[in-house]
């Protein structure tokens, strides 16, 4: 018997997965479009919002941006000027961009980096502060330059007399110093310079001209050479000698006064119109005429008012006036305060050395006024009639008077106006000529004046000096 047994067979079975699937959701292509139609609708909305805010405004900056040119090798310059240059932009920016908004945001620039000798096409780049800004356009965004080597050279100085001296007056030959400049500047340029140029106005002078001069390099033609530059100081400093004709001689008009004004009324002050005239005539006789004519006396007698009467010269015989033989006289009359009229001692100053003076004048009238205890308190060292003569060379020249008077009084006029003096080199015949001082103040101190109500005016004071006397009225 066959022992053995036959097992029953067994069924495996698997366990059952007790997990559970999650059911993902499906889109349609159609829940797509609407999530972008969504997306799309709230973008319109916040773009139309913030523009109707801060809206985009599109045109012109109304301020041109200046030219700044860098980048340039040393050694080099360009040959055209570009200092005035500038470029307008035409912008798009926000409106609060705008309101904002100034020149200095913005940098034009030529950029001549690594360019050498030659001409060049080179762009503008234009740079920005606010990014919120854009460049939409640039006018003129290109410029043509014209590199050149850097050179200098030494020319002539030209000064050029635009005008005359006074009738009766000629100019000679300018003296001026420097004789030659330095011109730098582009090579093609200063090839073109031949001199440097200066122009002086004589506007009718009737003594010597000195001016301080611009020099301007210029061509063959006088014509003005661009972008040349002259060395420093760029000036030449001029002096133009002037001297009167042969038979033609300018002197002072010295109005010659008769008679007192009112009790109680003064002279102020005396003119003619015209004050120097041109006298011609034979040269040896106007050699022996003074630097003044005297007219026919003006005749002040009881006057309260001012005097002005057309009075005759009284001319040498042999000899004529260009502007004829009347002149206009004024004498000035005022009510006393105090015054009086002294005669000075002409005295010279500011002579140069190896030099002497004369004048056919050897004093002048002065008329002052003041308190009248200062008046008397006046001494002969209190008032000089100083004739400046500083930069002056040897020549005929007319000088004003500079009157010199202590504190509290007043210059009212000087009789004649003008002086003339003869300069001429030293040497061992010359005179000593008109005396020198150095410089002076005037010293005088007024008395204590207790005022007095109610004051009747006083005449005019005889001062005790000599040299302060009065001029002795003509009959």
């Amino acid at each position: 018997m066959n022992q053995s047994k036959l097992q029953p067979e067994t069924e495996i079975v698997q366990p059952r997965d007790r997990t559970r699937r999650r059911t993902l959701p499906r889109f349609q292509l159609s829940d797509i479009g609407g999530l972008l139609l969504s997306l799309g609708l709230a973008l319109v909305i916040w773009l139309i919002a913030v523009n109707q805010e801060n809206p985009l405004i599109r045109e012109e900056f109304p301020t041109p941006i200046p030219l700044m040119v860098v980048g340039l090798q040393e050694g080099l310059e360009i040959v055209q000027d570009l200092s005035a240059e500038s470029v307008t932009l035409e912008l798009r920016a926000p409106r609060t961009s705008w309101d904002n908004m100034r020149a200095t945001d913005f940098r034009a620039v030529l950029d001549l980096t690594g360019l050498g000798v030659g001409e060049h096409d080179v762009g503008v780049k234009v740079t920005r502060r606010d990014p919120q800004v854009t460049v939409l356009d640039v006018q003129r965004p290109e410029y043509t330059v014209v590199i050149d080597q850097r050179v200098e050279k030494e020319v002539p100085v030209l000064v050029e007399i635009m005008d005359g001296a006074a009738f009766g007056y000629e100019w000679l030959q300018p003296i001026y110093t420097p004789m030659t400049v330095t011109v730098r500047g582009p090579a093609s340029q200063v090839e073109q310079v031949v001199r440097a140029r200066a122009e002086i106005f004589l506007r009718s002078a009737k003594s010597q001209v000195e001016r301080t001069q611009q020099l301007v390099p210029v061509d063959a033609q006088n014509r003005p050479v661009d972008r040349v530059e002259v060395a420093a100081p760029g000036r030449v400093q001029i002096v133009v000698p002037v001297e009167q004709w042969p038979g033609r001689k300018e002197v002072a008009v010295r109005v010659k006064l008769s008679g007192p004004p009112a009790n109680g009324y003064r002279l102020s002050s005396v003119r003619s119109e015209p004050s120097t005239v041109v006298l011609q005539g034979d040269p040896d006789v106007l050699s022996q005429v003074p630097g003044f004519v005297e007219t026919e006396p003006l005749d002040l007698t009881g006057a309260t008012t001012d005097v002005r009467r057309r009075v005759a010269l009284l001319l040498p015989q042999g000899v004529t006036s260009f502007d004829g033989d009347f002149v206009m006289a004024t004498a000035g009359i005022t009510p006393i305060v105090g015054g009086v009229t002294v005669s000075e001692q002409l005295v010279i100053r500011g002579l140069g050395p190896g030099l002497t003076a004369d004048s056919a004048l050897q004093e002048v009238d002065v008329i002052l006024s003041g308190p009248i205890p200062l008046l008397e308190s006046m001494n002969e060292d209190d008032v000089f009639a100083i004739l400046d003569l500083t930069g002056l060379v040897a020549g005929t020249h007319s000088v004003t008077p500079n009157i010199i008077v202590p504190d509290g009084i007043e210059r009212e006029g000087v009789i004649p106006e003008t002086v003339e003096v003869v300069i001429r080199a030293q040497d061992s015949q010359s005179g000593a000529g008109l005396p020198q001082v150095p410089d002076v103040q005037a010293t005088a101190v007024a008395t204590d004046i207790t005022p007095v109500e109610n004051a009747t005016p006083t005449s005019t004071p005889t001062l005790s000096p000599p040299t302060l006397s009065p001029p002795t009225p003509a009959p």
